[in-house]
């Protein structure tokens, strides 16, 4: 699955295509990258917060260890997910997706 690039053993890059104003928050697996649907439409970040808060939620991590590195004004983004100690990415894969 290459929506999910290893940078070290705690830092990961995640691809991302956000889809707005969504009747639903979901994650759905497209091989290449994740599509985030969320709830909020494209104004004054409340997107991007969104898509912070769903990754938050799944992978019970703090805001700090989220940080949208390209893409803040796109529809396709770059995320970096840093975590405290070594993770597993299959482990990050199936908490992402479930």
């Amino acid at each position: 699955m290459s929506f999910l690039e290893k940078k070290n053993n705690s830092t990961f890059f995640l691809h991302v295509n956000v889809k707005t104003n969504s009747r639903k928050q979901e994650i759905i697996n497209n091989e290449n990258f994740l599509s985030f649907l969320v709830r909020s439409k494209p104004i004054q970040n409340k997107a991007n917060q969104e898509i912070i808060q769903m990754i938050k939620r799944k992978l019970k991590i703090g805001s700090n260890q989220i940080k949208i590195k390209f893409g803040l004004k796109s529809n396709k983004k770059l995320i970096e997910l840093k975590f405290p100690e070594r993770i597993e990415k299959e482990i990050l894969i199936r908490k992402l997706l479930k």
